[in-house]
């Protein structure tokens, strides 16, 4: 590739021969900057070859070339040695310092160029640039014919401007022009305009220029529609007698010849089909086709539809053997259109004459009948569209099938209907996998979604009839039927049917090429589809509350004998999701739910020992363990028993779950699960309102068994706390119930409990502070008494707790800790200034300000001393432990 090519133009690339002005862009080639741009391409030549450091390969037999180019070309970079003559062109006027001055450029004939001369290797001395040349026109062997431009230039949209000009100009000189002028005026200037822009169109296609050829006949046709129209508005030349319909049927069959035409012709010349007749061909075909549409003011509309799809689809057969291949991919947009709406006319027509009289009786059936067999003749004779006609043809048939059912008003007779519609494709549909087939398959999903939506009402029912009974549980007797009044009954023939469509449905749809990365687990999914099934049949059907729960376990059994044997891949959360179900509408009855919760509940719990490690399998421990504590506690209900012994009850299945939970090997996996909900049931337990006494006994066995648990399992160490808080909660319920009203009743024990423990810590553990290990029990023994005691100094609990303060002071003071040390201080120091206050209080104000005088005075002379024996106090306290 070289950068200076004298047969295109510098700017658009497009074919030059020999013309001062390119005839692509409209460059003026004869302007300075053109020439200036011409020689620095030259040097660009120049230097590149300079670069490679390589002679030019010359054929040894060079190929036949025109004359003009077997003649030796000189150096492009000399104008004086150019063989033609040069051409006279304007000098550009310049500054006396402008270096182009010196040579006035002149434009010439670019002369073809010999071959390039090997570069020496040597070092050369740099040569001055080479005067400015005019660019040259191509040789003799440029006349080649160009390729054509592709690209939109200035000059095409130009041409597409000027046509819309035209067209918009003819418009408003017809609308508004038109009826000043006679008949015989109008007639002429019909004729005229049209002949003349008809001319023009033979002459610029003839040329050939195709962007030109493309708008003067897009021109043309438009004006000619314009005309006819005009005319026919006007009755010229008998085209009044034509209606709107018959008109417009005319004008498209005239101007898809004109069109088809002109594109033939045009073909010869610009050497492609035109792309301007090819639209005119589509909108001609779609005027006569709404045209036709309109012919039957008194036909219905799914019949005038098929009208107007047979007159286009006969006109655009009629384009085929011109063999135009923009014109054909325009004609079967249109056809295409004109297939969807014809289509579209016949369900709308079914849908407003459901009935079977209707359509067999009425006809009103036949327009889709046709469309379906219309789309298995196109499927068959185009085969790029056979999948989507095979299956508006699948579609078609079922639509005929269903739509009498559906409107006899019966649900369940439609649901039928659709569910075997559904199976009965999804199973023919495997029956190969060619294009056939696959249009099957297609068609068959809107069938397989009407089954699916059918489920899904079923579904709603048993949503709003668990729902029902969880507002309001354990009303019915066991033998009653499940919730009758909650929603319409169904008619129990067609819930097996439902059932049973479903499953094959689905085992089909799973077999489908298209859903291949669905098979591995077609097992589970089939298994989920027949758990949801069964749900939704056992409430349709409205069978006893037993009966129904009974079923939906025994279902999730055998689930989980499959899975466990791995006879399928069924997963195990479909008998969770059954056993879950079960339960729910179990609730209706108090018995039915015991049962039913305590025995799906332990089946969960064998599932968790035996599943796989992961998250579902900690799932089914939780709900187990929920299953079993609630079915224990309905249980115990049904018992003529006291209230007070399903919360008891509840605490100690809790508790045992807890301790199985930690000491049973096998149940380590999912211990931790186990563990917090038997913990969450147990808070419940204990927290059930009941007596004093009651409370006490519950928190009382949680205490113990939980601190019994700590001291068992080391890893649960830290239950020895909450065993304890259980107690101290056991202790207060049962000092409640005692009746005693003094505080100390409440917080002696605990101070003591707590000291205790203190004291066995603190000598266990030398490094830790004695308000860590001692103050809680410090706190609770003789803070609750301060109060009061304060309140009465001369009371006996002041007595009481004077000799406790001083009996922790002399324990701080004799083993030297800090925590007792302080408590006892602080306590006597309180105690002995609100005895001694009544009598301050009631001594004279002189002796009290003299008594107090005194002591600072006291103070103030021994002042050092009481400074250091402060100190000696401090550094003694800081010095306990």
């Amino acid at each position: 590739m070289r950068f200076a090519d004298p047969t295109t133009c510098p700017e658009c690339r497009g074919a030059i021969a020999g013309q001062p002005a390119c005839p692509q862009c409209g460059l003026d080639l004869t302007s300075l900057e053109v020439r200036q741009l011409w020689q620095v391409l030259l040097q660009a030549d120049e230097l590149l070859d300079r670069a490679a450091r390589r002679p030019r390969a010359t054929p040894a037999t060079p190929s036949p070339a025109p004359a003009a180019e077997s003649a030796p070309e000189p150096a492009p970079a000399r104008p004086a040695e150019q063989s033609s003559a040069p051409a006279p062109a304007p000098a550009a006027p310049a500054a006396p310092s402008d270096p182009f001055v010196a040579a006035p450029p002149q434009w010439q004939p670019y002369p073809a160029q010999p071959p390039r001369q090997p570069q020496p290797t040597q070092r050369t001395q740099p040569q001055p640039p080479p005067p400015i040349q005019p660019y040259p026109a191509p040789s003799a062997a440029a006349g080649q014919p160009a390729a054509p431009a592709r690209s939109w230039s200035v000059g095409t949209i130009l041409l597409v401007l000027g046509a819309f000009g035209l067209v918009v100009a003819g418009l408003i000189f017809v609308t508004r022009s038109w009826e000043d002028i006679g008949l015989a005026g109008r007639t002429l200037i019909l004729l005229g305009v049209s002949a003349v822009i008809g001319g023009l169109g033979v002459w610029v296609t003839r040329r050939p220029l195709r962007a030109s050829a493309e708008a003067v006949w897009t021109v043309f046709l438009a004006l000619l529609t314009l005309d006819f129209f005009a005319a026919r508005h006007e009755d010229l030349a008998g085209l009044g007698a034509l209606d709107v319909a018959a008109g417009w049927i005319v004008w498209g069959v005239v101007a898809l010849a004109l069109s088809v035409g002109i594109a033939v012709w045009a073909r010869r010349h610009v050497s492609v089909a035109l792309v301007a007749p090819a639209v005119a061909g589509g909108v001609a075909i779609s005027i006569a086709g709404i045209g036709a549409g309109a012919v039957g003011d008194d036909w219905d509309f799914a019949w005038r539809s098929l009208l107007a799809l047979v007159v286009a689809g006969l006109l655009a057969l009629a384009t085929r053997p011109a063999g135009l291949a923009p014109m054909t991919l325009a004609a079967r947009i249109v056809i295409a259109g004109f297939f969807v709406f014809a289509y579209g006319a016949a369900v709308v027509e079914l849908v407003e004459n459901p009935s079977l009289d209707d359509l067999a009786g009425g006809g009103h059936g036949l327009p889709l009948l046709l469309m379906g067999v219309a789309s298995l003749v196109i499927a068959w004779v185009v085969p790029v569209v056979r999948i989507p006609g095979v299956a508006l043809a699948v579609l078609a048939a079922c639509a005929l099938v269903a739509a009498p059912v559906v409107d006899s008003g019966a649900d369940e007779r439609a649901w039928a209907v659709v569910t075997v519609l559904a199976a009965a494709l999804a199973a023919a549909a495997l029956a190969g996998e060619n294009t056939w087939m696959r249009g099957v398959r297609l068609g068959a999903v809107p069938a397989v979604v009407g089954a699916a939506v059918v489920q899904l009402v079923l579904v709603g029912d048993a949503l709003d009839t668990g729902s029902r009974i969880l507002t309001d549980p354990w009303q019915v007797p066991w033998h009653v039927r499940l919730d009758a009044a909650s929603v319409d009954d169904r008619a129990a023939w067609a819930v097996p049917i439902l059932l049973l469509g479903l499953v094959a449905t689905t085992w089909a749809v799973t077999r489908w090429p298209e859903v291949t990365g669905l098979r591995p687990h077609a097992a589970a999914v089939i298994g989920t589809v027949l758990a949801g099934g069964a749900v939704t049949s056992v409430v349709a059907l409205r069978w006893p509350v037993w009966l129904v729960a009974a079923s939906l376990v025994v279902l999730a059994v055998a689930f989980a004998v499959v899975r466990v044997r791995k006879v399928a891949a069924v997963p195990t959360v479909v008998a969770l999701a059954l056993l879950v179900s079960a339960s729910t509408l179990a609730a209706a009855s108090h018995g039915v739910s015991a049962a039913t919760w305590l025995g799906g509940g332990l089946l969960l719990l064998g599932l968790a020992l035996v599943s796989a490690v992961g998250p579902v399998r900690q799932l089914h421990a939780v709900v187990g363990v929920g299953g079993v504590l609630a079915g224990t506690a309905a249980t115990v209900g049904l018992l003529d028993v006291d209230d007070a012994v399903v919360p008891l009850l509840g605490v100690v299945v809790a508790l045992l779950l807890l301790a199985v939970a930690q000491l049973w090997p096998p149940v380590r996996g999912v211990a931790d699960a186990v563990e917090a909900t038997a913990a969450a049931g147990l808070a419940v337990a204990l927290l059930w309102p009941g007596a004093s006494g009651e409370i006490a006994v519950r928190w009382t066995i949680a205490g113990v068994a939980l601190i019994s648990l700590s001291f068992v399992v080391a890893r649960r160490r830290w239950l020895v706390w909450p065993g304890i808080a259980a107690l101290v909660v056991a202790y207060v319920a049962l000092i409640v119930d005692s009746g005693f009203s003094f505080v100390e009743a409440y917080t002696l024990p605990l101070g003591a409990a707590g000291l205790a423990a203190g004291t066995w810590a603190t000598t266990r553990r030398p490094d830790t502070s004695t308000w860590a290990l001692l103050g809680p029990g410090l706190a609770v023994a003789l803070l609750p008494s301060v109060p009061q005691a304060l309140a009465e100094p001369t009371e006996l609990r002041a007595l009481l707790l004077g000799a406790g303060a001083a009996a922790v002071l002399a324990i701080g003071v004799r083993l030297g800790w800090q925590a007792p040390f302080v408590a006892g201080v602080t306590v006597l120091a309180l105690l002995v200034l609100f005895n001694i206050g009544p009598y301050a209080n009631a001594a004279p104000r002189v002796v009290l300000i003299a008594v107090v005088s005194a002591v600072l005075l006291a103070v103030g002379i021994t002042w050092e001393d009481r400074v250091r024996d402060g100190r000696r106090l401090v550094t003694y306290v800081r010095s306990m432990r």
